[in-house]
């Protein structure tokens, strides 16, 4: 499989079909609305109160209207106003859930009720519970399918428990849900990237259209054993040879640096820090292999490059996440990277999205039609 790098004016291009309606919650830079785009869709409006993502999503959408505040803070009508809504999807924030966090300790629950940072000093506070303020405006929306996406973290551990309320609670409001973690790279995303989706259909809908609990699970999209290799994706780049040597300037400089000494840039597999260091530190730094998709691009730690001793560019990192070539990101390096790091690859919501349209969206508005 080969990737294939395109621009914003292709995304522009298929959102022209408007084929569904979308209201994007938690929408960050961009990374889910790009993907409903490329399905076809058409984004009514989206919010986001991270003044750093705003500032990322208007560079690239600017007629898009966002709802700037707290998600704590709005209600239904607030979306309402901007038309029929087909997809209401969200993406609230996850560390809690993180298997890089507290389950590494042996306890998701220790990171519970603890308060996030962004790094422009945003700060949100109980972050386990936005996935039910989320599901408390898509109640009164009552929108025909809602598309959630978590960290797969979710489904292991202490982490359950959370999971059972979440789908407790898509039953409680009248939808019929199915949840299921996809890999990012099964999609053409040269990148692994593992994420639990909710999908939920209104229960009227489900039923127009012949769908029950047992069967709502085929509303995933069929995933692909091919992969895309990191070296392939970033084919064709041009480095900014200054951007790079900052960041192998940084590296060199810093304690990270004695794990890179002996990383071979040939190696078939993706490294970690803690595969060389002594004791095992510097467990969140990743060696990407050039045979590999990327490993996951996080909000604090960017993956290292397989040949040079940085972490990867700003343009190999739109491309590991399959966001347009011409994706504008704004601020510093550490927020690019961090935009990044807290998006969902467009290409594995656009196999999402498609899947919906075509398997609920679409026969449904035939049989509405008679």
């Amino acid at each position: 499989m080969k990737y294939k790098p395109y621009n914003l004016k292709d995304v522009v291009k298929a959102s022209e079909q408007e084929k569904f309606t979308v209201v994007s919650t938690f929408a960050g830079g961009g990374g889910s609305s790009t993907g409903y785009r490329l399905a076809g869709g058409k984004i009514l409006c989206v919010n986001e109160f991270v003044q750093e993502a705003i500032t990322t999503y208007k560079e690239n959408y600017p007629s898009t209207p966002i709802l700037p505040d707290d998600i704590k803070k709005l209600t239904a009508e607030d979306f309402n106003k901007y038309g029929d809504i087909d997809i209401f999807d969200g993406s609230p924030p996850c560390s809690a859930f993180s298997v890089s966090g507290a389950m590494v300790q042996g306890s998701h629950s220790k990171g519970w009720g603890q308060t996030k940072t962004y790094s422009d000093g945003k700060k949100v506070e109980n972050i386990e519970d936005l996935f039910f303020e989320f599901l408390r405006i898509a109640k009164d929306l009552k929108p025909k399918v809602i598309i959630g996406e978590n960290v797969a973290g979710l489904v292991a551990g202490e982490a359950k428990l959370k999971l059972n309320e979440i789908v407790n609670t898509f039953e409680e409001i009248g939808y019929d849900v199915s949840y299921k973690i996809l890999n990012a790279s099964h999609f053409g995303v040269p990148q692994s990237r593992r994420r639990v989706i909710f999908i939920a259909v209104r229960e009227d809908v489900t039923e127009a259209i012949g769908l029950t609990f047992m069967n709502i699970q085929s509303l995933f999209p069929e995933e692909s054993n091919e992969v895309i290799t990191l070296e392939d994706c970033l084919t064709g780049i041009e480095i900014d040879r200054e951007e790079a040597d900052t960041l192998i300037n940084k590296f060199v400089g810093s304690a990270h640096h004695v794990t890179w000494l002996d990383m071979p840039d040939d190696s078939k597999k993706v490294e970690t820090g803690g595969d060389y260091h002594p004791k095992g530190h510097f467990f969140n730094m990743k060696k990407c292999s050039r045979f590999k998709p990327s490993p996951t691009i996080t909000a604090k730690f960017p993956p290292m490059h397989w040949h040079e001793p940085r972490g990867l560019t700003i343009k190999e990192i739109k491309r590991a996440m399959s966001l347009p070539d011409d994706f504008k990101l704004t601020g510093s390096y550490n927020k690019q990277s961090e935009r990044c790091g807290r998006m969902v690859p467009p290409l594995m919501m656009k196999a999402v999205a498609q899947s919906i349209y075509e398997k609920v969206l679409k026969p449904y508005n035939e049989i509405s039609k008679v």
